[in-house]
């Protein structure tokens, strides 16, 4: 698309309280927002950091001094990118502090029966009916509430076979409790 006027032009009229300015200047500028969302490799979450980004270009429409001799487009371009590494770095902190603490995550997040003061029971008498491999899947899954992906990683198990052990856990451990 070719625009008509300059930034400098739009922007003052975005001052001004033009709303047709600004979504010319949204319009103009997004398909450099989703270069950069992708080149960040946000792209699945493009939706949402997509407007994030255009805050970010609203703000840089405000505070941007038209008598300093840069362009615009590289004035909201650095304060593009700038979000964008803040948002990538959230994510890797999150991540680090998930892996790094992922045991006790799971533990605070386990189901209210394991505080029950016959818990104990209830788990040595399930692991007398099933097999070794469906009393781990079963207890790191329904009494720890450990991922799918966790176990895999952690037990060298495949997906099939955690699946599988389960679903034969449950029903040994349904038919148990129902005599």
């Amino acid at each position: 698309m070719v625009y008509k006027h300059n930034d400098f032009e739009i922007i003052s009229l975005i001052r001004e309280g033009d709303q047709d300015a600004l979504q010319l200047m949204f319009e103009k500028y997004t398909p450099l927002i989703y270069k950069k969302i992708y080149h960040f490799h946000l792209g699945y979450e493009k939706e949402d950091i997509h407007q994030e980004c255009l805050m970010v270009l609203y703000n840089s429409i405000l505070k941007f001094n038209m008598d300093i001799r840069k362009t615009f487009t590289r004035y909201f371009e650095m304060n593009l990118e700038r979000k964008l590494i803040s948002i990538v770095t959230k994510k890797v902190r999150r991540q680090q502090i998930m892996e790094e603490n992922i045991d006790y995550i799971y533990t605070l997040n386990s189901p209210s029966e394991l505080k029950d003061k016959y818990f104990p029971l209830y788990v040595e008498e399930i692991s007398k009916i099933l097999t070794k491999t469906e009393n781990l899947v079963y207890t790191l899954r329904e009494l720890k509430n450990y991922s799918i992906e966790y176990i895999k990683e952690n037990y060298q198990l495949e997906e099939k076979v955690i699946y599988n052990s389960l679903y034969r856990a449950k029903i040994k451990i349904s038919s148990h409790f129902s005599t």
